[in-house]
């Protein structure tokens, strides 16, 4: 009996061990790597970029694996690594996952945005008609964009004075696609989309005449009308779809911008001025911008709260971290207590309106948790790329020289000093490469690996019957690395 028992335990653990493991979600999941997976939705979109994708001839399911492979799974592999080794726990790489967590939300595909700010309009027959009776001319405009007030009051005193307005906008105008033309605003401009404190200004101007400085967005601006054209327009019967277009338009725009209002009144929005100094002494001057010295900021200031609301907070290391990284044009000089307190105020819109929707319970939707997963592991593949790949492979000039003998002719016969950059950039690219595949090898026996067979040969049906629609296309090839040109003797 005893023996027959014992038989019986050893068949029940092999025919366990031998039933296939399956992904948790058969309907959506292509691939399971130790817990990650990819979705098809993002596989699908992703793939119809691809050189295979457009390749003549129909897939087969074994392509379709090959691609999830090469381009997905040796990435969830090294993830899984980096992770283990406590990825998250860095706090660069946690900062960066708590801000994603907010674009989830607030962004144009998410939760919030379909939820409140993207409230479709009504617009009456009579709106539109007193639109189109405000609509004789436009104008043509040239401003000067400022983030001080005690900036923009002092430059208006001074173009009342004599000085040029347009030598003054390519000075001082924090306006990057407009600075260089002395403040000129490509083409005509006619009422119902522009802020209202600008339109009850602008419109009511004569050519040649300059505003005082007006508040709006968070901006000063200094206006200088042109030109006053007049709008041909056809009867107001021929041109009401137009004009009920434009109310709809600028309801939508006031709804959004009295919803962010509402925000900072209903949280009890409340700035740290204290803290001024210290981001003021950090504040290095660039061109007319600047970047913040995060060396210069005391370790135990970092966490403070510059900004605080009821349920969250914009702490120093936030606002810091997001100035760095924004491009030139959102950026303002950290001078006067108005731009900062100004630019604090912005920056701190999208995390309201996050905590806005936690309160709603948005972060229970799908569409945020597919964003968010989708946001999260582009984030961590880069850090994990770059800690576990990346910051291993190194050249040095002897590797540089080397290189570029063997593919002087290659180069043109340029001079070595003229291709090192280049030389670097394509071996670190190469032998990165070959780590990765090293690296990816050994870790595919530590972390498991569940394909979807199923699902593989259900898409890949999907996406031939795609390429019978849309046509094969010419295959693109990726760029190589730009090598400078030869000079011209």
């Amino acid at each position: 009996m005893k023996y027959f028992v014992g038989l019986l335990t050893v068949l029940i653990l092999v025919a366990s061990s031998c039933q296939k493991k399956q992904v948790k979600n058969p309907q959506t999941d292509l691939v399971d790597v130790n817990g990650l997976t990819l979705d098809k939705a993002m596989f699908v979109s992703s793939f119809q970029r691809s050189k295979e994708f457009r390749a003549p001839g129909e897939l087969t399911p074994q392509q379709v694996k090959q691609f999830i492979d090469q381009y997905f799974v040796s990435d969830f592999l090294i993830i899984n690594e980096a992770l283990a080794q406590g990825l998250e726990k860095d706090s660069l790489v946690k900062s960066e996952l708590e801000n994603l967590k907010v674009s989830a939300m607030t962004g144009m595909g998410g939760p919030l945005y379909a939820k409140i700010m993207n409230k479709p309009a009504t617009a009456s027959e009579a709106e539109a008609k007193a639109l189109y009776k405000r609509s004789g001319h436009g104008v043509n405009i040239a401003y000067i964009r400022l983030s001080s007030k005690r900036q923009a009051d002092s430059i208006y005193q001074a173009i009342r004075h004599g000085a040029k307005f347009a030598d003054m906008a390519r000075k001082h105008s924090l306006d990057i696609q407009t600075f260089q033309k002395g403040g000129e605003v490509r083409g005509t401009l006619y009422p119902g989309l522009l802020p209202k404190e600008l339109e009850d200004v602008m419109f009511r101007m004569k050519a040649g005449q300059v505003s005082k400085p007006i508040f709006t967005t968070g901006w000063y601006y200094i206006i200088k009308v042109l030109k006053t054209p007049k709008n041909k327009l056809k009867s107001f019967a021929e041109e009401k779809e137009s004009f009920l277009s434009k109310v709809k338009q600028a309801k939508e725009n006031q709804h959004r911008n009295d919803y962010i209002d509402s925000l900072f009144i209903r949280y009890h929005y409340r700035v740290h001025k204290d803290l001024f100094p210290v981001l003021r002494k950090a504040f290095v001057p660039i061109d007319r911008v600047g970047k913040i010295d995060a060396t210069k900021i005391p370790h135990d200031k970092w966490n403070k709260a510059l900004a605080s609301f009821d349920g969250g907070q914009l702490t120093l290391g936030q606002f810091v971290a997001l100035y760095n990284k924004s491009n030139y044009g959102n950026r303002v000089p950290l001078r006067e207590d108005d731009e900062i307190e100004n630019h604090i105020k912005a920056m701190a819109v999208p995390f309201i309106m996050y905590r806005d929707g936690l309160n709603m319970g948005l972060q229970d939707s799908s569409r945020y948790k597919e964003l968010y997963q989708r946001y999260r592991l582009s984030a961590l593949e880069r850090a994990a790329l770059q800690k576990l790949v990346y910051s291993q492979v190194k050249v040095n000039d002897d590797d540089l020289k080397n290189y570029y003998e063997q593919h002087k002719k290659e180069m043109r016969n340029q001079p070595f000093e003229r291709v090192k950059e280049y030389i670097k950039n394509r071996l670190m690219a190469e032998k990165a490469s070959e780590y990765k595949k090293t690296l990816v090898a050994k870790l595919r026996n530590k972390y498991d690996v569940i394909y979807n067979e199923p699902l593989i040969a259900t898409v890949t049906d999907s996406l031939n019957k795609m390429k019978k629609t849309i046509g094969t296309r010419p295959q693109f090839r990726a760029p190589m690395p730009s090598m400078p040109m030869p000079k011209k003797k």
